[in-house]
């Protein structure tokens, strides 16, 4: 049986490096083990035994992941439990806790799990142009809505998760 996951979204707000909020997203390190390789996440990952509960999961795996500790960032909202995996086969609810930094921190990458990161600013992913319809399984013409960035596309749970936090088609002016 599948454990419950939680994820971090991470939300930079702070005049100082950028005049509009930028949202943290991870490009997952290529591994014939995960289902995922390579697509773009939000730090996280399921819940262990020694976690007192998903919030906690939440920071111990962003920790790992990506170098950051939340415990300087505001939690803002606990946002509402999404299946993620459906379209691999593999489904798994996640929790996603969204944090709010004032001041960047530097993100320091597990190679094991993290190839690569972006700080997303929320004018690319309200930006039309950027919208793409994303075919991304092989052998599979299933498209998706994805948000395109330099090095690849934002897809799937990632891509559903920043809709409800940007605003619901990411052209609105809704955000948390």
């Amino acid at each position: 049986m599948l454990r419950d996951a939680a994820v971090a979204v991470i939300r930079l707000v702070s005049a100082e490096f950028h005049p509009e909020p930028h949202y943290l997203i991870l490009r997952r390190a290529v591994s014939p083990l995960d289902p995922w390789s390579g697509h773009f996440a939000f730090p996280g990952g399921r819940r262990e035994p020694e976690d007192a509960d998903l919030l906690a999961a939440c920071l111990r795996e962003t920790r790992e992941e990506c170098g950051l500790d939340l415990t300087f960032a505001r939690l803002i909202a606990t946002l509402p439990v999404t299946e993620a995996g459906n379209a691999l086969g593999r489904p798994v609810s996640v929790t996603p806790y969204l944090f709010e930094l004032a001041t960047r921190q530097e993100v320091t990458l597990d190679p094991r799990e993290c190839a690569g990161f972006h700080w997303v600013s929320t004018s690319h992913l309200r930006d039309p142009g950027n919208r793409v319809s994303f075919a991304p399984l092989p052998g599979n013409d299933r498209r998706f809505p994805g948000i395109r960035l330099d090095d690849g596309v934002v897809w799937g749970f990632t891509y559903k998760v920043l809709t409800g936090v940007v605003g619901k088609s990411l052209e609105g002016n809704s955000e948390l």
